[in-house]
């Protein structure tokens, strides 16, 4: 349990430091502090306008619900060209092995 604590602790300090670090740039502060702008602009109309939230929200949810549902239509049409491919491949093997038995012969007779 130890190790998890040592663990855990180096990889806190390290995202500190490396983010203390980051900011040394003067282009990283000025997004930072441009993004924590933004956030805050974002949150104080939330509380102010709580059905907004709600609205984007709601809406957040569809945008995922419809790209699930895309994923999902995806890999069913993958699957039914695996499947398909599956049910020709060997049918194609057998028409290659049946030409090549005609050809064959042909040739070793001459």
């Amino acid at each position: 349990m130890a190790n998890d604590n040592k663990l855990l602790t180096g990889m806190l300090v390290g995202a500190l430091v490396g983010a203390a670090v980051s900011l040394l740039d003067k282009r990283t502060r000025q997004d930072v502090v441009q993004s924590g702008k933004k956030v805050s602009s974002k949150i104080k109309d939330y509380i102010e306008q709580p059905a907004t939230f709600a609205n984007d929200v709601k809406q957040k949810i569809e945008d995922v619900k419809d790209t699930v549902k895309e994923v999902s239509e995806d890999v069913t049409f993958i699957n039914e060209k695996v499947n398909e491919l599956k049910e020709t491949t060997p049918q194609v093997v057998n028409m290659i092995q049946e030409t090549r038995d005609r050809f064959i012969p042909k040739r070793q007779q001459s």
